[in-house]
């Protein structure tokens, strides 16, 4: 349960695959994530394309996108800023020539996944020879990111998350919390060797973690609670620290 990687710490939480109560100091942010990880945390709240350049260099200079469930989750959240505000896009391409390959490659998947207009040149241009299994990866996968599977595995569950704190979008909140209650369903019925309760059992952890910092995922919570009953009413209510 330690948070593992410096940036988007509560993301990274949606490994978890319990609901048990924490001390409150386990959901402070630690101190050493970067300024920009709380830019790209909060970026609904406070829409400011100007971050953008400065995010992808930390990500980048830190590592985070070597690694491709990483990369996919950076890569998540720029497509949505870029896909609401088209004019963000000259804040991130073209590139900068001191962006690394693996920074090349997350602003493919941004072009492929914000559905970009042109995404065909700037795939050419930001991808090279020794790129082609990825290029063939991108053109195979579907955009926009709600076509994409979220009980397929986590790591889309994590892009939601990402999606989501770029605008706000409650499309991707709405289909985190349904996972979380397919996992109350599961659980209940003791069917917990379902092959996608692993990802619902993340999807509710996930929500248990963002829920006290994020107002805007309490609301919905308690919007979607007035409607439930039974395994799924008692999920949200831990969720919100509202169990008996």
């Amino acid at each position: 349960m330690a948070k593992t990687l410096v940036w988007i710490p509560l993301l990274l939480l949606a490994g978890l695959c319990c609901l048990e109560p924490r001390q409150a100091g386990a959901l402070d942010i630690s101190k050493s994530v970067s300024l920009y990880a709380r830019d790209m945390e909060f970026y609904y709240q406070n829409k400011n394309p100007d971050v953008l350049p400065g995010l992808l260099r930390s990500f980048d200079a830190q590592g985070a996108l070597a690694q491709g469930e990483k990369r996919l989750m950076a890569a998540a959240f720029l497509a949505e800023v870029l896909r609401r505000d088209p004019a963000a896009r000259q804040r991130i391409l073209p590139p900068s020539k001191t962006l690394s390959r693996d920074g090349r490659r997350t602003l493919a998947w941004v072009a492929h996944l914000a559905q970009l207009g042109d995404e065909a040149a700037l795939l050419a241009d930001l991808l090279g020879p020794e790129d082609a299994v990825l290029l063939r990866q991108i053109r195979s996968s579907p955009a926009p990111l709600l076509r994409w599977d979220i009980y397929a595995e986590k790591t889309v569950l994590q892009m939601y998350w990402a999606a989501f704190l770029a605008f706000g979008d409650t499309a991707y909140l709405d289909a985190i919390i349904n996972a979380a209650l397919r996992y109350a369903r599961l659980k209940a019925g003791g069917r917990q060797n379902e092959a996608d309760f692993p990802v619902c059992a993340s999807a509710a952890a996930s929500l248990y973690e963002l829920a006290p910092r994020h107002q805007a995922v309490r609301a919905r919570l308690e919007r979607a609670l007035k409607n439930l009953s039974g395994p799924e009413a008692e999920t949200l209510r831990v969720i919100l620290r509202q169990q008996q």
